[in-house]
């Protein structure tokens, strides 16, 4: 090996692990990334996650839009749009198919619209026996629980409240009524834990403020909550509350979706004047707190023949992805030259 070519190759080996390792070293936490945004403007739209892309579906109009983004790639995708278009309705996922259910097109509605990313098609199932819009959807162990909502009275006449509660089971496309809220109030929520967060007031119609989840895998377990004014962020595990940055454009009636930790804040709109909104396709990437800082996870080994010590999960050091990467990306490019070195001095013998 020539000495220039040795070079050559310790320059680009150590590029390589510059660009392995800089996305993931590079992300700082409570920071914001502008990302492409949609290719429609729009607002009371709801977000969904399946497979690692992000569903933005429906708006005001109400629109059918509806969009696939690749976080990966930073790319949109038109797909099918909804059969009957919806605003301000709620959506979970369930065996990765999207349940869009309730809104409000030209008056209450129930409808519970079913799409399935594999097959890019649309499905009706049985409608929500209460019909209202302004609802969060939240899927425990199976079923989508939907609370609360608003009920649009007719012309003139104002909105009401609503503290139902209702169980879809996606298996057998049934409904089953439950315990109704506490109190009468617009607001957001998220599962942590296999429990559902309601967290509230979100402004008096429960559609302006949007929230979501991190799971602990990249980041610390946290509730994001972004009304249009401020991002308040709920720790689960000491019920305290923090303000997070806000993000570059603040606006209403957007959607947040997690992939990986990260949060997309997407579309929404904000308001000119009485009567007149502007609409937005921005797509905000945010960085929470702690990325890149799992909430440790130990598996209990099983039982062996030779009793294995017992340490406790406060004794184990923490090491965070980027810190393992920079380790094995160090260890790799040392040996790499150590080698080259061994190569180049012993051709110069």
């Amino acid at each position: 090996m020539s000495k220039k070519t040795f070079i050559t190759a310790i320059i680009t080996f150590s590029l390589l692990i510059s660009f392995i390792a800089t996305p993931v070293l590079g992300a700082t936490e409570d920071s914001w990334t502008t990302k492409t945004p949609m290719q429609e403007a729009r607002g009371y739209l709801q977000v969904a996650v399946t497979n690692g892309k992000i569903y933005a579906i429906g708006g005001s109009g109400p629109i059918g839009t509806n969009e696939e983004y690749d976080p990966a790639t930073d790319n949109w995708t038109a797909k099918s749009p909804m059969p009957t278009p919806e605003q301000a309705f709620a959506i979970a996922v369930f065996q990765d198919k999207i349940y869009c259910i309730g809104g409000i097109p030209y008056g209450n509605t129930g409808r519970n619209q079913v799409y399935d990313p594999v097959t890019d098609s649309w499905e009706t199932k049985t409608p929500m026996p209460t019909a209202r819009y302004g609802l969060q959807a939240n899927v425990i162990d199976g079923k989508i629980y939907l609370m609360g909502g608003v009920e649009e009275k007719g012309y003139d006449q104002g909105v009401q409240l609503l503290n139902v509660t209702e169980v879809y089971d996606p298996s057998s496309d049934t409904w089953a009524t439950k315990s109704p809220m506490p109190n009468l109030e617009g607001y957001v929520s998220a599962v942590v834990n296999n429990k559902i967060y309601v967290i509230g007031p979100a402004r008096a119609n429960g559609i302006a403020a949007a929230a979501a989840a991190t799971t602990g895998v990249m980041a610390p377990t946290r509730i994001y909550v972004y009304d249009g004014s401020y991002l308040q962020v709920y720790n689960p595990q000491n019920d305290s509350w923090t303000l997070g940055t806000n993000p570059p454009i603040n606006r209403q009636y957007l959607g947040i979706a997690v992939v990986n930790d990260m949060l997309y804040f997407i579309g929404g709109f904000t308001y000119a004047f009485p009567g007149f909104y502007y609409p937005y396709a921005t797509n905000e990437q945010y960085t929470p707190f702690g990325y890149g800082t799992p909430e440790p996870s130990y598996t209990i080994p099983p039982p062996t023949a030779t009793p294995i010590p017992t340490l406790s999960p406060s004794s184990l050091p923490i090491i965070p992805d980027y810190t393992r990467l920079l380790i094995v990306g160090v260890v790799v490019a040392v040996g790499v030259a150590a080698l080259g070195l061994l190569v180049y001095f012993k051709k110069r013998k």
